[in-house]
């Protein structure tokens, strides 16, 4: 029973919505019909007719000439064309002239700052020069590389300015070989010194110095012409540069020469050498005498 009643309460509510949209339809056909009445009332047709347009009015006139900028009585140029504008580096202004180009002077190298006087040898302070006397009294010429002393002395002889003692000396004869001729003698003086503070000791032979230690280089500031003597590895500084010494060399004589500088880019680098020795030219006192006139020989009959 109570289903029956739903069943009708919704065909009811299906019986109203179908009329209220039954109703909104027609009302709105009749909106519809009354826009399209007064549409068609309001369109009038008319015939179209071209209007005249009066011809514009045309007037001409010249432009004048143009007139010098107070830059200048050059700076004159006709209207929509653009001067030609250049800088001139040297005066460092504006022109509509070309600037004369004038050519850059080349820049001047940098001074490396430093010369090569000689190089130096850091010898012994004892040298063994040569030797006096006969077999079983021989006796070595020592000098004294510090003073530039010569001393003669035998085993025993101490240099107590050097710190050094003969420990032995002697004179050698050495049989040269030579596979093209016959064999040489050669005599050589050998002594052997002792350092008295450190007990080291060391071989001297009058055939060569002893060189003892790095070569030194004497340098001389192209400047100012002070001198430096310096050592491989050593370092010195000149102005705003400074200069270390890579290697030196005895023979030939030369030194490497590295520079640094906050005006380089890049550090320079530089082989040295010593100045070519200059021959001296011998100039006669007096002048050479002419040559005698000569004396003309007659045939006799």
């Amino acid at each position: 029973m109570a289903a029956k009643s739903q069943d009708k309460i919704l065909f009811g509510i299906a019986l109203v919505l179908l009329l209220a949209s039954a109703g909104w339809a027609l009302l709105q056909t009749s909106k519809l019909s009354e826009l399209r009445n007064s549409a068609n009332a309001g369109a009038v047709s008319s015939v179209y007719s071209p209007a005249g347009i009066d011809a514009p009015r045309v007037s001409t006139k010249v432009w004048p000439q143009p007139l010098a900028q107070t830059r200048g009585a050059e700076w004159i140029y006709d209207v929509f064309t653009p001067p030609e504008i250049y800088y001139d580096a040297t005066t460092k202004q504006f022109s509509v002239t070309p600037p004369v180009n004038v050519p850059d002077k080349p820049k001047e190298p940098i001074p490396f700052g430093v010369e090569l006087v000689s190089i130096k040898q850091d010898i012994f302070r004892l040298q063994l020069v040569g030797y006096i006397g006969g077999e079983g009294d021989y006796r070595g010429n020592f000098e004294n590389a510090l003073s530039g002393e010569t001393i003669i002395g035998r085993a025993g002889k101490e240099f107590t300015d050097l710190g050094l003692k003969v420990k032995s000396f002697q004179v050698k004869r050495n049989v040269i070989k030579s596979p093209d001729s016959m064999d040489t003698i050669e005599i050589e003086a050998i002594a052997v010194v002792v350092d008295t503070k450190t007990g080291d000791e060391t071989t001297l032979t009058n055939k060569r110095r002893l060189i003892k230690g790095t070569p030194i280089a004497i340098l001389k500031e192209t400047v100012s012409g002070n001198t430096i003597e310096k050592k491989a590895e050593g370092t010195f500084v000149i102005g705003d540069a400074t200069y270390t010494v890579v290697t030196a060399t005895a023979e030939p004589p030369s030194v490497v020469i590295s520079k640094t500088s906050p005006s380089l880019v890049a550090p320079e680098t530089k082989t040295l050498t010593p100045p070519a020795p200059v021959d001296a030219v011998p100039v006669s006192a007096e002048p050479a005498p002419a040559p005698a006139a000569a004396t003309p020989f007659m045939f006799g009959n």
